[in-house]
């Protein structure tokens, strides 16, 4: 995982897409949490389920840098934490193995398009109908009649056989 890299928190049911713009040399047990409540914490306080000596990953989510710095992404990799500093955009420090890299043409997809599918109910929708689901990052493969199809977040559908046209109607209705 590198500086630039996007990412997503795969605790997450319906994740933000969110890019890396800081590796301290810390782990989640040495990185405090600046909390509105005072309270002196460290990440792997609020992360009980990894271990921790996890080293830690700074992000911020990609709707924060649209709004509060529109040019970033002419920025260097190794320019992102000081330019989010310096705009006041919103960091966000995780475990590194909570968070899962995203291609970057699905990023790109997902960054450019205002449309984007509720993946996780999308996907429970698929199972309670007999379609075998494997998600990994954003995209999301399914399978039926030995016919194997890849929705990604932004409602595309690939994959061609009998059963694209009805998939591609369900994802319709997922979309926002």
């Amino acid at each position: 995982m590198d500086l630039g890299d996007y990412v997503i928190d795969i605790d997450d049911e319906s994740p933000d897409l969110a890019v890396v713009v800081e590796r301290p040399d810390e782990t989640i047990a040495d990185r405090p949490v600046t909390a509105e409540d005072s309270d002196a914490r460290t990440v792997a306080d609020d992360n009980p389920e990894y271990g921790p000596e996890t080293p830690a990953v700074v992000v911020t989510f990609v709707t924060g840098l649209d709004a509060e710095w529109p040019d970033w992404p002419d920025a260097a990799p190794d320019e992102l934490a000081t330019g989010t500093r310096d705009h006041d955009v919103k960091r966000y420090t995780f475990p590194e193995t909570r968070l899962s890299t995203v291609p970057a043409e699905d990023a790109d997809a997902l960054h450019e398009s205002q449309t984007t599918v509720d993946m996780a109910a999308l996907q429970t929708h698929l199972e309670d109908a007999g379609w075998t689901t494997e998600r990994e990052g954003l995209l999301l493969t399914v399978e039926k009649f030995d016919e194997q199809y890849h929705i990604h977040p932004t409602g595309d559908v690939d994959g061609d056989g009998r059963v694209r046209q009805p998939l591609t109607n369900i994802v319709e209705n997922y979309t926002t």
